[in-house]
């Protein structure tokens, strides 16, 4: 197999105090197959890398082109300074903490006015932290070691200087109004003012003595008069603005929802033109999402995060000249005396594997899937598109190969469910056939005998990943195929300990923006399957999908709800939703082995729900399933949800992480067993899949997960060790059902043809009752790290940082608090074994 060779440049020391850190780099070589990373494409990256921390978001080169700087907003969040010549690092800060909260960084980055021969001011946004930080960074590159002042901008975005003003975007209305957002300007002498924009604004430009801010919601630029403090007009461009970029008198935005750029004339504030930055190639199909850009004449780059490359464009022409590949999810570009450099957010390591935890001096590591995906700036010393630089990037898009499609062998029927968070080798390590590692194994057959049973009667599926990282891109990747530019950054964000709504389920700010006719932030541009299957008049039903209080829009977005009935979050899944099915809530059953065993409930166990008081969910679902058989109205594909598998930790007085899984795998079991027994058993395909893999290690990598296709077709104790992932279940569904795709990412990602010809394989299933010591147990108040469980996680909700404890709090809990972890199977600074 040819392996592409990457010269790294990995951080292996830094030094210094108060926050500021000089960094030495050594380069470092990687072997690099070409294999699909965990969503599917494939990443062929040109030029250097430096390792820059976790997601950087955003480059912006020094007024006198000497140095770029880099912000990164994830786990490891830091601003980086890159020599602009040779690309190389000259320093680097981690910003200090603002009281208990957590330092980071957040989108926005500015310049001041600068002297030439002087120090520089840089703005940068930290987002939850509510400021914008200003800092001194001294003629040589480092930073000074003088108190960083704050400017106060809630929920702070973008950041911009003009004329006398400070600007500062934010995703916070005023007053705090949650479906709208707001800016923040700060002149050089006088009172701070205040206006009113539409929801989530982010980019933010001066030009012609006005700030012209882009909105992710509304899509858009809106121009504001800083003298006045108020909204002029609004100029229209595409879906989810996101990035500016002033040159003379042209405002370039980037329309990440609509693949487009508009290019903006800011002395008539009319749009120009607007190009298309997505191949011909995918005509009809979105997934390009246009984020940051650079220009030079009349060549414009533009980082094409979901291509995973450049696109060059030809502004006299108005037309697409070619693209560059790039590393994963480019973020940013910014062309200086070297080259062009690009921002890869997720980097360039397309496999990585989170083993066991590590050990360190006060206790464990965990190697949380957030914190092990290293972002880098790549360099690319003469930044021309070829015929072949653009042919490699259809190729990595699977754009230049003919689509493949999937016979179907007789299935009118598709039930689709997802649970929660599991890894491979946590559960399916032990199967004694696969690629399993048992030594990873906390769920094997004794807690999951359900999951072993059919993975071993119809199709093994070792070789599967879930495209996302956590379940706030999960649920957005499982539902729509991929997630928005929004949700990608945001839960990086958000997800690394930083306080933020969790807005990816329906919600906007604790608000129900669909509902109430606004449209949702996190909504990726091709929809989801649901109106993929309304469009095509394809008949539906939904267990729990998107679902929440009746009470909406919620009090806070973190508030759970104890209401009777639920109702959906999407105007498209009113009147297809089962009312009595409960919403997310690890601390109800998921299935009725409690009951069959004749136990109590655990003591913050909620033992009924709904009208009828229902013992579990699948005692809604069976009923419903029952009366649609009954009535000849069945849907072609049903929407399940099953989450208890995600455990509340080790919280007293709820079940325990084994008995909770155990519950959640014989739920399955019984959605099985209910179906096989059915008369449309033999027209019936079930795929069952984990929305995210986080919770949990694997020594092949982060994202592999467990899958499941049952039905009659699949041929007796196969075994597929192909590539398939989350976008291959749902390119599956849409070919059996007849559905278009919604984004680039379906309509490219392998279809899983584990089907055969005849309906062989239709015995009836009998859901295998996992014991009763495992469903009764129940965490006491001396389990390990009980108390912080109680503290960290929400059985109602779910949730962000709590995760990456979740991790180190299930490992010990079940393999023993005494049991010494080994080391640390790979880094990003070492090659893998």
């Amino acid at each position: 197999m040819k392996t592409t060779s990457l010269a790294l440049i990995s951080l292996y020391a830094l030094v210094g105090v108060g926050g500021i850190l000089v960094a030495r780099a050594k380069p470092l070589a990687l072997q690099q197959a070409p294999l699909p990373l965990s969503n599917g494409k494939r990443i062929t990256p040109l030029g250097e890398q430096i390792e820059v921390g976790s997601f950087p978001s955003t480059l912006l080169p020094s007024p006198d082109g000497k140095f770029v700087v880099v912000s990164s907003l994830g786990a490891r969040s830091q601003l980086t300074v890159l020599d602009a010549k040779s690309g190389k690092l000259v320093s680097t800060l981690v910003p200090e903490a603002i009281g208990t909260k957590k330092p980071g960084l957040y989108y926005g980055l500015a310049f001041g006015p600068h002297t030439p021969g002087s120090a520089y001011t840089l703005y940068a946004s930290r987002g939850s932290d509510d400021v914008i930080d200003s800092y001194t960074l001294q003629t040589d590159g480092m930073f000074a070691t003088a108190p960083v002042p704050h400017l106060s901008v809630p929920k702070a975005a973008g950041v911009a200087v003009g004329g006398e003003y400070v600007a500062g975007t934010s995703s916070e209305g005023a007053p705090k109004d949650r479906l709208t957002g707001s800016m923040t300007l700060f002149p050089s002498s006088g009172e701070k003012k205040t206006v009113t924009l539409p929801g989530y604004p982010l980019g933010v430009a001066f030009a012609s003595g006005k700030f012209y801010v882009a909105s992710e919601q509304a899509g858009g630029v809106d121009v504001v008069d800083p003298t006045e403090a108020k909204v002029l007009r609004r100029i229209e461009t595409g879906a989810q603005a996101t990035t500016l970029l002033v040159e003379g008198s042209q405002l370039f935005v980037a329309n990440a929802g609509s693949d487009t750029v508009s290019v903006i004339d800011t002395k008539t504030e009319t749009v120009l033109q607007t190009i298309l930055v997505r191949p011909a190639a995918a005509r009809g199909i979105p997934g390009a999402t246009p984020m940051g850009m650079a220009v030079k004449g009349s060549v414009l780059y533009v980082a094409c995060a979901d291509l995973n490359a450049v696109a060059v464009v030809d502004l006299k022409k108005g037309t697409l000249t070619g693209y560059l590949p790039a590393g994963w999810y480019p973020t940013a570009v910014a062309l200086t005396e070297g080259g062009l450099l690009v921002a890869n957010a997720k980097g360039v390591s397309v496999r990585n594997p989170n083993g066991k935890p590590v050990a360190v001096a006060r206790g464990v590591q965990p190697q949380y899937i957030e914190n092990i995906i290293e972002g880098t700036v790549s360099r690319i010393a003469d930044p021309k598109p070829t015929p072949q630089t653009t042919a490699q990037v259809l190729e990595n898009n699977a754009l230049n190969r003919a689509r493949q499609t999937l016979k179907n062998p007789g299935i009118e029927h598709v039930i689709y469910i997802i649970k929660e968070n599991r890894t491979y080798d946590q559960v399916l390590g032990d199967l004694g056939k696969g690629n399993g590692d048992p030594s990873l194994t906390l769920f094997g057959r004794e807690v999951t005998p359900n999951l072993h049973a059919l993975a071993e009667r119809f199709v093994l599926l070792d070789n599967f990943y879930c495209s996302a990282e956590v379940s706030g891109d999960g649920w957005s990747y499982s539902t729509q195929g991929m997630g928005s530019e929004y949700v990608s950054r945001n839960v990086t964000y958000g997800y690394t300990g930083k306080s933020r709504p969790y807005d990816y389920e329906g919600t906007n700010n604790g608000a129900v923006p669909d509902r109430l006719g606004v449209r949702d932030v996190a909504m990726a541009p091709g929809g989801y399957l649901w109106d993929k299957a309304l469009q095509k008049k394809v008949s539906l039903r939904n267990y729990g999908f998107f679902t929440d209080s009746t009470a909406a829009p919620r009090t806070t977005a973190e508030d759970g709800t104890e209401d009777t009935i639920t109702t959906p979050m999407k105007k498209s899944l009113l009147g297809v939703t089962c009312d009595d099915f409960r919403v997310y809530d690890t601390g109800y059953a998921d299935s009725e082995a409690w009951v069959k065993h004749g136990l109590p409930p655990a003591p913050k166990q909620k033992p009924k729900h709904g009208p009828k008081s229902d013992p579990a969910r699948t005692t809604a679902w069976r009923r419903d399933y029952e009366a649609l058989l009954a009535s000849g109205k069945m849907p072609r594909l049903m929407l399940l949800r099953l989450g208890r598998d995600h455990t509340a930790g080790t919280a007293a007085g709820q079940s325990s992480p084994r008995a909770m899984v155990a519950d959640n795998d014989y739920a399955v079991g019984q959605v099985v067993e209910t179906v096989s027994h059915s008369p449309l058993w033999k027209k019936t395909a079930i795929f069952v899949i984990e929305d995210d893999a986080q919770n949990g290690y694997d020594h092949v990598d982060a994202h592999r997960s467990i899958a499941f296709v049952i039905s009659p077709f699949v041929p007796k104790a196969s075994h597929d060790s192909r590539f398939f992932n989350t976008d291959s279940v749902l390119r599956t569904i849409e070919e059996l059902l007849k559905l278009d795709p919604m984004t680039l990412y379906d309509a490219g990602a392998p279809v899983m043809a584990v089907f055969g010809a005849k309906p062989d394989n239709d015995a009836p299933y009998t859901a295998i009752l996992p014991s009763k010591a495992i469903i009764g147990d129940v965490n006491g108040r001396r389990a390990y790290r009980s108390q912080d469980s109680e503290r960290l996680l929400n059985p109602l909700v779910e949730e962000s940082e709590p995760d990456e404890e979740l991790n180190e709090i299930l490992w010990r809990s079940i393999k023993g608090e005494k049991v010494a972890p080994p080391a640390r199977r790979y880094s990003l600074t070492r090659p893998r074994d």
